[in-house]
């Protein structure tokens, strides 16, 4: 039997990490599965960074890179702009905060790939569906029935949504959600359970977000533990507490609210609720520059910025 974390969209919250190490240290797994989304979003960085490395110094890890590591890659020298504003502050800090060997981390990561652990069928990973690394299963309708149907293994793990699921595809299209934070117990392996012959079975895990859960209910870290056999996998959705006011005071501490201003606020009310002021204060700004006749949110005052977080009340 093998046991593997997974976890997914840490975004600089260096606080959960510990928190998840923490849990790993009185409940030890054989490796760990990492989605990608590290860093931006947060103080401090290098502190998850840094996380991440000691652990792939103690335990097997199976890493790729997803859109926020992308980013940073496609700005190297910040020739799209960024500066200290609402808009992309938060992403010039931490830009700013890279060390060389960091960026190169980055830039040896997949944005997908196959995990073959011996004794276990092949899972296939990508931080958000394959192909596209910003695909999100919990916003584009139907985009997870499309994804399941073409996938040529019999379980998928992804994040970028923030939103925990475990999803069975059957070989007719049709699916299930299984929501519960308890054992699910259908194997992902393709066999049919009923008797008589081969059923298209196929499973699709996502752990949530470690550092920026978005469940209604904030102030806790989210992930996933696998269990596999050579029979197939079964995942149990997880969920701890962690120091949420000391990563909140990390903030003002770091300087990054200097620079991230009414985004960084969306940040830490999303943190503390559940519910993704980011996304929404993002929407925002993108129909208010469609209203000016401005080409990206970059571009919009910062006097439309703090309209918007009296309104959303950040």
């Amino acid at each position: 039997m093998v046991r593997l974390a997974l976890i997914s969209d840490i975004h600089g919250n260096f606080k959960a990490f510990e928190a998840f190490l923490a849990y790993l240290g009185e409940h030890p797994v054989d490796g760990v599965i990492c989605l990608g989304d590290y860093v931006t979003d947060g103080p401090y960085p290098l502190r998850t960074l840094d996380l991440l490395y000691g652990m792939q110094q103690e335990l097997p890890c199976y890493v790729i890179r997803g859109n926020r590591e992308e980013y940073l890659l496609d700005n190297r020298d910040n020739h799209q702009g960024w500066k200290p504003s609402s808009s992309n502050g938060t992403l010039f800090y931490t830009l700013g905060q890279m060390r060389k060997e960091d960026m190169m981390f980055f830039a040896s990561l997949p944005t997908e790939r196959e995990v073959c652990v011996e004794g276990c069928p092949a899972l296939y990973i990508c931080h958000g569906t394959p192909g596209r690394v910003r695909g999100n299963v919990y916003m584009e309708e139907g985009l997870r029935e499309a994804v399941m149907g073409k996938l040529p293994y019999s379980c998928l793990l992804g994040g970028h949504s923030h939103h925990q699921e475990i999803y069975q595809w059957e070989g007719d299209g049709q699916g299930r959600s299984c929501q519960e934070k308890d054992m699910f117990q259908k194997r992902s392996q393709g066999q049919d359970m009923w008797g008589g012959g081969v059923w298209q079975s196929k499973t699709y895990i996502n752990p949530g977000s470690l550092g920026l859960c978005m469940d209604g209910q904030g102030r806790h870290a989210q992930f996933a533990m696998l269990t596999g056999d050579s029979q197939g996998w079964e995942a149990e959705l997880l969920s701890i507490s962690y120091d949420v006011e000391g990563y909140l005071r990390a903030f003002g501490e770091s300087g990054v609210d200097e620079m991230g201003r009414v985004l960084n606020k969306a940040v830490k009310k999303s943190l503390v609720t559940g519910v993704n002021y980011f996304f929404h204060s993002v929407l925002a700004m993108e129909e208010r520059a469609r209203e000016l006749g401005v080409p990206s949110a970059s571009e919009v005052p910062e006097e439309e910025w703090e309209r918007l977080a009296e309104r959303f009340g950040l």
